[in-house]
């Protein structure tokens, strides 16, 4: 009895088996594009041609959605193409009325600025620009995977990141968002950042991605930030040559190693709104750079603001206009301009086309397949999600962005006597937290602790003395100042809060704002010893007239926004339990008068006068010039130039080599010795610049970076670098402007610790 028991028990078990094979087998006759076995293209191929055009235009909208009800409650029928994250627990909610209730079952994508963190509660590593300051690709690699698993841990298939842009002007409130103004040194970050979010593969937008990995979207393209003056959404006014030189070479980068997607940039490129400019987005991004079916998923509102630019009449004008410009998502925050009644109205004035619609829909639909949206739409919640290994990585980013820029002995405090340490300054405090982490952070992070509380555990004194966004007040510059005096050695703190450096808050000068000048002038005159300043900062800063006041100061570092472990990691610097190995990755101009005047080594053209760095050089006819631009303080030189930074110990550069180029391979060697020849172990970026050769067609950067090797040495130790300098390294637009091109001739290169300080230089030809 038992035995027959048990036979009709499996008949049972049996008959569920059967019906579930049969129920897939159907599905997947059906329904193929459910057949996780087939080539993404295939798949949608197969869903594509079933959708109406009020489900195609569900697909290409993006929502800035905030309540999960909201949106099941409006999209339920039809399913919609992209939305903001949610928890875990409600975006399994809004994929089940999506998977059961639409037609064909198609989930939602959900995306997240993926900046420098991943998700809710997630680590904060320091801002792009502050990480752009440790020239470490090795370091940025382990950041961006950690942020490509954290990004989709939470529940997102897409991540905002990273920033390629080009920030040339330090006044640009979003100067903090992106690496480096500087294109090459963007493009090696780029390379290694699209890496760590994607994964190893690097193949098109119809490969799958690793399950957990997210699709790199980055922004903005393109050009955004160049515009004059310093102003967000300032348009691009730049020479085809310019803005393929510099403002693309990231993108191709970005192309080459497999990113998937872009955000375009809310300006004009060529005087074209690029929310409608088919030659930016269709010719040169989709075919020429490579991204094919890539994802394009429009700013904020920035469709509706065609009509804002009179390039569209109306809504349906701007939709029509930014289809057919190749932009496959509109981005509502609010406003929308991707709607169905919209979009069906272009159709039926003619002014977009089906075929246009449905591409669209396929590129959104090529994402979805991609991130394996439709084999597995649910999340898992999670619980830990900053744990200790990804803490360490958020400290060590913020240890070796920090740099020093000067240092007249005072540092590192070797067994300081704390209870006579003053620290100074509102970026001290526990308001600061954003100050600290940035914006686009992860949502409800927590930081490790903030400087005031770390300082004044050991014994410091603490006083606040000014504030970034309120005037100097008397009162508490005498109080801090009076506390200073008392002191051995004073911490100030200075920099920006949220409100004077982001997005939307661009500045008419660099002076370190609100009271903040007004305490440094007092404690300065008060002729206070050992001032440790400390800026905290997402843009390049100035101190007063001729910045004479940085003479009292003894000791200066800048932290940038440093994120979650920005107090223990200034602790550890501060104290000499590591050596500070950042180097700028801007030009820090003497005056706002200097900006675009030759700071930056890619902004530099020879044409008949002598830039900054050439100083004291004759031209042809014997003439010397010490620099093109003048004013009442001097030449226009930097006050810290691109790649500088200082150490705890010393370094020496030599015996540099270049091997012959290598036409085959389109490579050339360079190999030089680096020494510390100090007495503490650290860490020297060696920068590997190139001169053009003389002859070519066209003007190009006078000198420009080309690679770059960081390497860690003991008191005393030497080792031989060889940096390999690749097509993509050495190449230019041609003259015709169709290709990428090594021109023939004779390249210099130079080789040292900073664009000024490259004493090192040798040659390769090419015939």
């Amino acid at each position: 009895l038992q035995f027959l028991y048990f036979i009709d028990r499996c008949k049972g078990v049996m008959n569920i088996v059967v019906m579930a094979c049969v129920v897939w087998g159907w599905t997947l006759r059906e329904r193929p594009w459910m057949d996780a076995s087939l080539p993404i293209d295939q798949r949608v191929d197969a869903l594509l041609p079933k959708l109406s055009v009020e489900e195609l235009a569900a697909q290409v909208r993006a929502l800035d959605a905030t309540d999960p009800d909201t949106l099941i409650q409006q999209y339920a029928n039809t399913s919609v193409g992209t939305s903001t994250l949610f928890l875990p627990q409600d975006i399994n909610r809004v994929q089940d009325a999506m998977m059961n209730h639409s037609r064909w079952g198609i989930p939602v994508i959900f995306q997240f600025e993926s900046l420098h963190s991943g998700g809710f509660w997630a680590t904060v590593f320091p801002m792009p620009l502050s990480l752009g300051a440790t020239w470490n690709t090795s370091l940025l690699t382990t950041v961006y995977d950690i942020i490509g698993n954290q990004t989709r841990r939470a529940g997102a298939r897409i991540g905002f990141a990273p920033v390629i842009n080009l920030f040339p002007d330090p006044r640009y409130g979003r100067f903090q968002e992106a690496f480096s103004p500087d294109p090459a040194l963007t493009a090696l970050y780029t390379r290694v950042a699209v890496l760590g979010l994607q994964g190893s593969i690097t193949g098109n937008a119809t490969t799958y991605l690793p399950p957990n990995k997210v699709i790199s979207l980055a922004k903005h393209y393109a050009g955004y930030g160049g515009g004059a003056g310093g102003l967000n959404c300032g348009g691009l006014h730049a020479s085809e040559r310019e803005v393929r030189d510099v403002y693309l070479k990231p993108w191709r980068a970005f192309a080459k190693y497999g990113g998937r997607g872009a955000m375009p940039s809310h300006q004009t490129v060529f005087g074209v709104p690029m929310h409608a400019n088919p030659y930016m987005v269709n010719e040169i991004f989709r075919k020429e750079l490579g991204f094919g079916e890539g994802l394009t998923i429009s700013d904020c509102n920035d469709i509706g603001t065609l009509v804002d630019y009179r390039v569209a009449y109306n809504r349906s004008d701007a939709a029509a206009r930014a289809l057919n410009g190749g932009v496959d998502q509109d981005l509502q925050c609010g406003d929308e301009t991707y709607t169905f009644e919209n979009i069906q109205a272009a159709l039926d004035a003619g002014s977009l086309q089906l075929e246009t619609l449905q591409t669209a829909v396929r590129h959104v639909l090529t994402a979805k397949f991609a991130v394996g949206l439709f084999d597995n739409p649910y999340e898992t919640p999670y619980n830990d999600t900053d744990p200790a290994p990804y803490r360490a990585v958020s400290r060590e980013a913020a240890e070796q962005s920090s740099v020093l820029l000067k240092n007249d002995g005072v540092l590192p405090l070797a067994n300081p006597n704390w209870e006579k340490t003053a620290v100074v300054g509102w970026l001290a405090t526990d308001d600061a937290y954003y100050a600290l982490t940035g914006p686009y952070s992860s949502l409800g992070a927590t930081i490790e602790t903030y400087y005031n509380t770390t300082f004044r555990g050991l014994g410091a004194r603490y006083s606040e003395g000014a504030h970034p966004e309120q005037p100097a007040n008397v009162t508490m510059i005498n109080e801090a100042v009076s506390l200073a005096q008392a002191s051995d050695q004073t911490i100030l703190i200075v920099g920006d809060s949220l409100n004077t450096c982001g997005e939307w808050i661009d500045r008419s000068d660099l002076n370190v704002p609100g009271g903040q000048l007004a305490l440094l002038e007092a404690m300065v005159a008060a002729e206070v010893k050992n001032i440790i300043m400390v800026v905290v900062s997402g843009r390049p800063m100035t101190f007063g007239t001729n910045n004479t006041l940085l003479d009292g100061v003894s000791a200066m570092l800048w932290v940038g926004r440093p994120g979650e472990a920005a107090s223990s990691a200034l602790l550890n610097i501060l104290t000499g339990a590591v050596n500070p190995s950042g180097k700028l990755q801007a030009p820090w101009v003497k005056t706002v008068g200097h900006i675009w005047s030759g700071a930056a080594p890619f902004q530099q053209e020879v044409v008949g006068k002598w830039v900054y760095y050439q100083k004291s050089t004759p031209d042809p006819d014997g003439r010397v010039y010490d620099s093109y631009v003048f004013d009442d303080n001097g030449v226009a030189d930097p006050l810290f130039h691109f790649g500088f930074g200082l150490s705890y110990t010393t370094f020496a550069v030599g015996n540099m080599k270049v091997l012959p180029y290598n036409a085959q391979a389109q490579t050339v060697t360079v190999m030089y010795d680096v020494t510390n020849t100090g007495t503490r172990a650290g860490a020297e970026v060696t920068q590997v610049y190139l001169i053009d050769p003389i002859g070519s067609p066209v003007v190009r950067p006078w000198k420009r970076l080309a690679q770059f090797s960081k390497e860690y040495l003991a008191p005393g130790a030497a080792t031989t670098v060889s940096v390999v300098l690749g097509f993509d390294d050495i190449a230019l637009t041609s003259l015709d402007m169709k290709s990428m091109v090594i021109a023939r001739g004779q390249y210099t290169v130079r080789v040292g610790t900073s664009a000024h300080d490259d004493q090192l230089a040798g040659y390769f030809v090419v015939y």
